[in-house]
């Protein structure tokens, strides 16, 4: 297994009840997990200690059979930097750098940058045309999708995402999805991603429903 979850339990500082309780679940290499839930429900949380980003109360989160609730936070930053993407809902571009090296700029930090990928990328996320502008020139769709083609870009072993085609119209966020599974199906790389759409989820291999602080698998 890439990703294995186990016993996961948190609580944010000041809080007084668990909003996770307990978690546990595997994700494969080459598999596509969607996540589910309600608002609040603890989805975002849960995606910011698989990237390391956060830490549980108790419980473990192994990478590759790692430990990665245990790392320094030079040694997570490494992890990410190389192995794992995240697609944030704040997209988090760099204002003063151009599309075209928002785009690169994760793949080249993980020393996994490959021109002829990176320029597939942005063209089937129609960002083409965009390439010389900077992130304050751009709409908030198309800086979606500038952090999208930054993730994807690196060919991560695991890509992490947060509504991603949350301000994306139909065409795009279908477009969108199917690079995320091609990236899937030709590199083994592991999706999990966060959303609140039915469609998207049933597109996934897996399904994991949040409720009350636990993950439930539901049918696809």
């Amino acid at each position: 297994m890439l990703l294995t979850v186990k016993g996961v339990t948190h609580r944010h500082p000041g809080g007084t009840r668990d909003v996770l309780r307990d978690v546990s679940f595997e994700v494969a290499r080459g598999e596509s997990v969607a996540l589910t839930g309600e608002s609040g429900s603890g989805k975002s949380t849960l995606l910011h200690m698989l990237a390391a980003l956060d830490h549980p109360l108790r419980g473990c989160i192994e990478f590759g059979g790692q430990d990665i609730t245990a790392l320094s936070d030079k040694a997570a930053s490494q992890l990410r930097r190389s192995h794992i993407a995240l697609v944030f809902q704040q997209f988090n571009l760099v204002p003063a750098l151009s599309v075209a090296d928002n785009i690169a700029l994760h793949a080249k930090l993980g020393q996994r940058f490959d021109a002829s990928w990176t320029e597939e990328v942005t063209a089937r996320l129609g960002l083409s045309e965009l390439v010389g502008r900077y992130p304050e020139q751009i709409s908030g769709g198309q800086q979606q999708r500038v952090a999208i083609a930054r993730a994807l870009a690196l060919r991560p072993d695991l890509l992490l995402a947060d509504e991603p085609t949350g301000n994306l119209d139909e065409t795009a966020s279908a477009e969108v999805l199917r690079l995320m599974l091609d990236l899937v199906q030709d590199t083994g790389c592991a999706l999990f991603l966060v959303t609140h759409s039915a469609a998207i989820a049933a597109r996934c291999a897996s399904h994991l429903h949040l409720s009350g602080g636990q993950v439930r698998v539901q049918s696809t």
